[in-house]
């Protein structure tokens, strides 16, 4: 075991406990004290025993001492399990609460991440190995702790025990842990060297069952009879966690193995050592009791000492996975300075804004200089791949790493208040979630605040016209959709799609973003949906991004992209005029 790796244990052992101290540190106290008082009371009993059993052997006429003695074991034996199952209740009654408040610390962790953050694999292999060890590895160190304590108690009052009868009695007690150590700490970091390794390969596997096990995914493998390929694959990645663990297994139980024979022999020897003292009267009955008992305990602790130092070594290696991610700084966490408060948004222009995902060699958006202003409605329009979702992405500032500058009401994006922003800004993306829910919370989640304000919500769906097929459901804007839960009804998409289109109408704010919000509507809930659009907007912004160019023209002003760049804008009797890109487009859709 390297020094280097026993003060890197030692630290992240410090970090972890710091974090579980915020929450209930009384509950540890009282697991402390019921420790001790646990680990002192078996050797009170043992000598109390040894008394009782000497008297006896002795023929001793003092009644009042033996009944003394008897009377006191029975209250050793009634506290003993009271303590017992204190401490085991509260242990419970931790680790639920422990699992409680961390698992929603690290919720509220990923609070600060960018969208860059979400589109990185490897924020999301750190993820899925601090969501790992979170419910296991806190909890585990406070077990573990509490059994080094009542092993080196149980441990230390043995070797004091036998070292009073013979002193060479615990050379081989002493001696036999520091040889285990520095092979339970080798496997112990090879163990987690495999299993960080392996992130990657677990969250694919994951992924597979989630595509085998979610309505929204069987149906095209069904379709595509995928399914076989699917399982082959996963039980092709899962063999190879269960080789890489059978192995792990076999070298921690060959170890094992010699250990506690070598543990046995050092033990069998002390007792036959007792037997024949007692044999020859060398000592009493009572007294050859005691140092079976306290040689078979010195062995337990010693086991137990081991053992969890061992895991203790191991759960300090894997903290290190929940001290990454909760140390991650995330784009967001470089900008520190006080950020500005806005009431309303009447314009936004951006100068010069360029942007390039990580890894990539090109441009999504390349010197975008736009202007958008209150009561305008603008339809951005471009083939696949020309930069519509990345610029309404920047519009949202989810991505901050971008060249140029985004200015809200002539203020820099990156100095606003960004949850002003995110007030005032209603988008819906192209990829909107499909909320397993009700109805009411499918609409609701618009507006948390107003989640139970029915006129609200109901003049929502008004305006996507939702209304119409909500009223025909069983329950109405309590109907459960979705399969996931009980009770659920399936929407089709293009249901879904009002329903996506009713939160930004519950939302409300001053700049309305639509990527595609007619993808999955009919011809005529297409026409109802702009003329809403139209009525709603007033003084406001609209912008949204359409395929179709049909819909362009219900817009005075389209913005043409093309790889990224801004090659024509104008009113659709304009760039019709200019006889460019956008009226081939248009040219080919209606013919």
């Amino acid at each position: 075991m390297k020094n280097m790796d026993i003060k890197r244990c030692i630290n992240n052992i410090k970090y972890i406990l710091s974090m579980i101290f915020e929450y209930k540190k009384k509950y540890f106290i009282v697991l402390f004290i019921t420790t001790i008082f646990t680990s002192i009371l078996p050797y009170i009993s043992l000598f109390n025993t040894q008394k009782i059993v000497n008297l006896i052997q002795l023929k001793s006429t003092d009644f009042n001492s033996i009944t003394i003695n008897i009377i006191l074991f029975i209250i050793i034996g009634i506290l003993s399990i009271a303590l017992t199952n204190l401490q085991s209740n509260w242990l419970s009654k931790y680790k639920e609460y422990l699992y409680y408040e961390l698992n929603a610390k690290i919720l509220q962790e990923t609070k600060k991440y960018n969208l860059c953050d979400f589109e990185n694999p490897r924020v999301y292999d750190m993820l899925q190995r601090a969501e790992q060890e979170i419910g296991i590895r806190p909890i585990n160190i406070i077990s573990n702790l509490l059994t080094i304590i009542s092993s080196i108690i149980s441990f230390l009052t043995s070797l004091i025990i036998l070292f009073s009868w013979h002193s060479w009695a615990i050379v081989g007690f002493l001696f036999l842990p520091f040889i285990a150590s520095k092979y339970f700490a080798s496997i112990s970091k090879n163990e987690y060297k495999v299993v960080y390794n392996r992130t990657n390969y677990e969250r694919k596997s994951w992924y597979i069952a989630h595509l085998l096990t979610k309505d929204q995914y069987i149906k095209e493998v069904k379709l595509l009879n995928l399914f076989d390929y699917l399982l082959n694959l996963f039980k092709k990645l899962r063999k190879k966690f269960f080789i890489e663990n059978v192995k792990l297994i076999n070298k921690k139980s060959l170890f094992s193995i010699l250990y506690q024979l070598s543990n046995f022999l050092i033990t069998v020897s002390l007792v036959i050592v007792a037997f024949v003292e007692a044999f020859f009267q060398k000592i009493l009955v009572g007294n050859l009791m005691t140092y079976i008992n306290t040689t078979s305990k010195v062995e337990t602790a010693i086991k137990s000492i081991v053992g969890s130092l061992f895991t203790f070594y191991q759960d300090g290696l894997f903290v290190e996975n929940i001290k990454n991610f909760f140390e991650y700084n995330s784009l967001n966490d470089n900008i520190v300075e006080k950020k500005m408060h806005i009431d309303k948004i009447t314009s936004i222009e951006l100068k010069n804004v360029s942007y390039k995902y990580p890894n990539r060699e090109e441009y999504a958006l390349r010197n975008i200089n736009l202007k958008l202003e209150k009561g305008e409605i603008i339809a951005l329009v471009g083939e696949n791949g020309s930069g519509k979702t990345t610029l309404i992405k920047l519009l949202n500032n989810l991505y901050i790493n971008y060249e140029g500058t985004i200015l809200v009401n002539g203020i820099d994006i990156k100095k606003i208040n960004n949850d002003d922003l995110k007030e005032k800004i209603s988008t819906v993306l192209q990829d909107f979630n499909q909320f397993q829910f009700t109805i009411k919370e499918n609409i609701g989640f618009g507006d948390i605040n107003n989640l139970n304000d029915m006129n609200k919500i109901e003049q929502a769906s008004k305006m996507s016209n939702a209304n119409k097929f909500i009223e025909l459901l069983p329950n109405g804007y309590e109907q459960q959709v979705g399969y996931w839960f009980a009770g659920g009804t399936q929407l089709s998409g293009g249901q879904w799609q009002k329903l996506a289109i009713s939160r930004i109408f519950m939302k409300g704010g001053d700049f309305f973003i639509l990527d595609e919000p007619t993808a999955a509507l009919d011809p005529k809930a297409e026409y109802e949906f702009f003329e809403n659009f139209k009525s709603n907007i007033n003084d406001r912004i609209g912008l949204f991004i359409t395929h179709r160019f049909i819909n362009a023209k219900f817009t005075k002003k389209i913005i043409v992209l093309d790889k990224g760049k801004i090659i024509e804008q104008g009113s659709h009797d304009d760039l019709i005029k200019l006889d460019g890109i956008y009226k081939k487009m248009y040219d080919f859709q209606i013919r």
